[in-house]
Formats: C-alpha cells, sequence, structure tokens
C-alpha cells in the first residue's frame, strides 16, 4: 500500500523507528552508545568536522539496524521454519550492523584519541 501523502510517510517512518526501539535490543544499544558519545564530544568540545563524522557514523548504525530488523520481518513472515537461505539472509544482515558498528567505534576512538594526544 502506497502512502498518499509524504507527511504519510514521515508517520510510517517514524512508526517503524518507535517500533525498532521498543522491540529491537540492538537498536537500543546502539541508541544509547550514540547519545553517550554525543555527551562525550560536547564535553571535549569537539570540532564540526568531529560532529558530522559523529552524525555520519551513528545515523550509519542506525541505519543498519532498521535494516537488518526489516530483513528479519520479511523473511520471519516469508517461512516460519528453518531456511537456510533465510539463515544466511539474516546473518548477512546482522554483518552489516556489525560492519557499521566497527566504523562507528573507530572514528569515534580516532576522535577521541586526537583530543588527548
Amino acid at each position: 500500500m502506497k502512502n498518499i501523502t509524504f507527511l504519510d510517510s514521515i508517520r510510517c517512518a517514524v512508526k517503524g523507528m518507535k517500533y525498532a526501539f521498543k522491540t529491537e535490543k540492538n537498536f537500543k544499544y546502539y541508541f544509547f552508545i550514540a547519545l553517550f558519545f554525543l555527551i562525550l564530544n560536547i564535553l571535549l568540545k569537539s570540532t564540526k568536522l568531529d560532529y558530522i563524522l559523529y552524525i555520519i557514523v551513528t545515523s550509519g548504525v542506525l541505519m543498519a539496524e532498521l535494516a537488518n530488523t526489516a530483513i528479519e520481518h520479511v523473511a520471519n513472515a516469508i517461512s516460519g521454519k528453518y531456511n537456510e537461505e533465510i539463515r544466511l539472509a539474516k546473518d548477512i544482515g546482522s554483518g552489516i550492523v556489525l560492519m557499521q558498528g566497527f566504523a562507528f567505534f573507530i572514528v569515534e576512538g580516532i576522535v577521541f584519541i586526537t583530543k588527548f594526544v
């Protein structure tokens, strides 16, 4: 079903994000870790570039988690029983989140190391 207006699209997107926050523990973990790093960025008086990098990696990891959640829901809807291809799709989706999570921590680590060196 297509959304009628742009505002309808935004409402659906917000509902999806709320659902992920309520039901996906990893989404919550990344959200609160990102909040922690935002507070650190503020306390350490980060530069504009630091904030731009923060926004890129934070949005990336949260988007990856949302995409993984969508993959899992579609896969579960397609087949309620074990299927090797579906397991692989879910594992690959989790790999996307893991890679983006590594990028998040590497970028934030570099930002904070440069503050103290």
